[in-house]
């Protein structure tokens, strides 16, 4: 997988990948990253190792809503909010780990079925 070969550390960890076989939502964002100083991007995951945004894309068409993970006036640590909706319907911790990606502290599945309670299914 991709996602394990991707070292942000590197001058350019995207170098000699394909943008155009990445999802769309990947490659924006490497193309956004490239735009502006510092690590290269490298997608958010769950506790598991599990990639947030394809995740998250699912659930959303799944359940017909919004799905965002945010921080609101947080300071590092703090947890961030889950909302669906706009409406918080949980928090979770979040950290910036030493590879460079975001990893929340909930699972995948857990997740899932966190977003199926608060959607009423």
């Amino acid at each position: 997988m991709i996602e394990s070969r991707i070292d942000v550390h590197e001058s350019d960890p995207y170098a000699d990948v394909d943008l155009a076989e990445l999802p769309a939502w990947w490659s924006a964002a490497v193309e956004a990253f490239r735009s502006r100083p510092g690590p290269a991007y490298a997608p958010p995951r769950f506790a598991d190792g599990a990639l947030v945004p394809p995740v998250v894309s699912r659930l959303e068409a799944t359940h017909d809503v919004d799905i965002r993970l945010l921080g609101v006036d947080v300071r590092e640590g703090d947890p961030w909010e889950i909302r669906v909706d706009g409406t918080r319907v949980a928090t979770i911790d979040r950290e910036r780990t030493r590879d460079g990606y975001t990893r929340y502290g909930i699972t995948a599945d857990a997740f899932e079925e966190l977003i199926a309670d608060a959607v009423g299914e």
